[in-house]
């Protein structure tokens, strides 16, 4: 346990405000399919276990989980508020496979992204 005030502490707590201000930032994590665990750690310059501990406790997500379910609300804005193709949204929130898109979208909202258009407008 460091002392109060050491330079661990210090280095520890800044490491910390710079994970808080990333994980507040989340415009980062559009359309970015080069986004991981590893690409945001070592912009940080932080291990990967130490980003998602302070990760997990500041949201109360693991990163991917976090990642994914901002994704996929930000597709289902989408699909609701323009006519755009279900892959070209898929584009735009961080999928190059379309196909995998709408399976994890499917696992999210429990339809197909199509489907959850015509559902959500008919109201």
């Amino acid at each position: 346990q460091p002392e109060t005030g050491s330079v661990k502490e210090e280095a520890d707590d800044g490491a910390v405000g710079e994970v808080r201000t990333e994980t507040a930032s989340t415009d980062w994590a559009d359309a970015d399919t080069g986004l991981s665990l590893d690409t945001v750690c070592s912009r940080l310059g932080v291990s990967n276990s130490y980003f998602s501990s302070v990760f997990k406790k500041e949201t109360g997500k693991a990163f991917v989980t976090y990642l994914t379910d901002y994704r996929m609300d930000h597709a289902a804005e989408l699909i609701l508020e323009t006519n755009e193709k279900s892959y070209q949204i898929a584009e735009r929130v961080g999928y190059l496979d379309a196909n995998y898109f709408s399976y994890v979208f499917k696992k999210r909202f429990g339809v197909s992204p199509s489907k959850y258009r015509t559902e959500h407008l008919k109201k």
